[in-house]
């Protein structure tokens, strides 16, 4: 359980490894993003992917990360309600969470944990049968309503777009969109059906990231976005 905890605890490279080329990539990427709202504010930012195993949650727990240590105020949203994962990232209890509130059975700062400073997070909680409806629901569009407005940056882990098609709904009521991509895993043909479905879906995409790509230093990886 002990190597688990550490091993989870290793994909937080911003904390881990704050030094690390690894951890630059994150602050590089926190960077396109400002140039990326330039002409539109960015408060509320998907994270997605093809398909399971890419790393969308690693992705956005460091980005929450490094954008909380800039200064920023940041909410990190696991709406990833069939296979949540941003608990065992962090070290947190699920027990209730973003779906508690939707069906009325929490309100949101009852929901909320401060893990760091200016980082704080809304786990999934209970899981639901029917979590496109919560996603697509009024109760979702007042959540993300409610929360742009108490956060600098709102940053919301979903599911695999291939998978399911719970990803598109939060993406269309967001700002901005981001695609995790691995090496050597996603074919071209997926990624472009990714695409179009965001697109279909009316959803801003900012850029993809490249997940996994060896660096010339040993051990180091390299994240891409633009």
């Amino acid at each position: 359980m002990r190597r688990k905890v550490e091993e989870r605890r290793g994909n937080l490279v911003t904390i881990e490894q704050k030094n690390k080329q690894s951890s630059e990539q994150f602050r590089s990427l926190r960077s396109n993003i400002h140039f990326a709202s330039f002409n539109k504010s960015i408060k509320t930012l998907v994270i997605t992917s093809p398909s399971p195993g890419d790393g969308k949650t690693m992705t956005a727990s460091n980005l929450a990360m490094v954008f909380s240590q800039e200064g920023k105020r940041v909410l990190l949203v696991d709406a990833d309600l069939r296979k949540p994962s941003v608990h065992y990232l962090f070290g947190l209890s699920n027990q209730y969470g973003l779906c508690n509130h939707l069906i009325g059975q929490k309100d949101i700062h009852s929901i909320i944990t401060n893990v760091y400073p200016n980082l704080e997070i809304i786990t999934s909680g209970l899981t639901p049968p029917n979590s496109p409806e919560l996603l697509g629901s009024k109760q979702m569009d007042e959540f993300i309503s409610e929360v742009r407005e108490e956060y600098d940056l709102v940053i919301f882990d979903t599911p695999p777009i291939l998978a399911v098609t719970d990803a598109t709904l939060v993406a269309n009521q967001c700002d901005g969109t981001l695609l995790v991509v691995r090496v050597n895993k996603n074919e071209v043909k997926d990624v472009a059906k990714v695409k179009e479905q965001l697109n279909l879906a009316g959803a801003n995409i900012l850029g993809a990231i490249l997940n996994g790509k060896k660096q010339m230093k040993k051990n180091d990886h390299y994240y891409y976005g633009n």
